[in-house]
């Protein structure tokens, strides 16, 4: 009875086939049983460049296909399931029709990319793309228009 009061409101926002998972047990799938979450609802397609050591990730391409949905929503759902696994947003990207939603934890940064199909919901599409942060990476959020080095 708990279980099924817990799945209400998650039903309720319109994550039915998460709520399914977490009645089932299963949990929110996870690219190659490592702390980065697979894109809700869809099915991996291929991966390269896999760099794993463990249950870190810290490497790789993976792709998936499926149901994006509405991409606003779509995109809180990704950013829902990463925070909960410790990520933080570094930026998000939402237009009619796609994403684009980066993530850091660690020293490692994650992007995914993903595009709702209009002609056939079943082929959208998503592109997980995990590596380093690089060391030329952007100042963090709220550093913008502060001066770097001696004036």
């Amino acid at each position: 009875m708990v279980l099924v009061m817990a799945a209400v409101p998650a039903v309720q926002s319109g994550c039915v086939a998460r709520a399914a998972r977490l009645l089932s047990g299963k949990g929110d799938p996870t690219v190659l049983e490592s702390d980065i979450p697979a894109p809700p609802g869809l099915e991996s397609r291929h991966a390269t460049g896999i760099d794993q050591k463990g249950e870190v990730l810290s490497g790789g391409r993976f792709t998936y296909r499926g149901t994006v949905g509405e991409t606003d929503a779509y995109a809180d759902e990704i950013v829902g399931l990463y925070s909960e696994r410790g990520w933080t947003l570094w930026r998000r990207e939402v237009g009619p029709g796609h994403g684009k939603i980066f993530f850091r934890k660690d020293s490692r940064q994650v992007e995914v990319n993903y595009r709702a199909n209009p002609i056939d919901p079943a082929m959208g599409s998503a592109t997980v793309l995990v590596g380093p942060i690089a060391a030329s990476a952007a100042p963090e959020p709220g550093d913008a228009g502060k001066a770097r080095g001696p004036a």
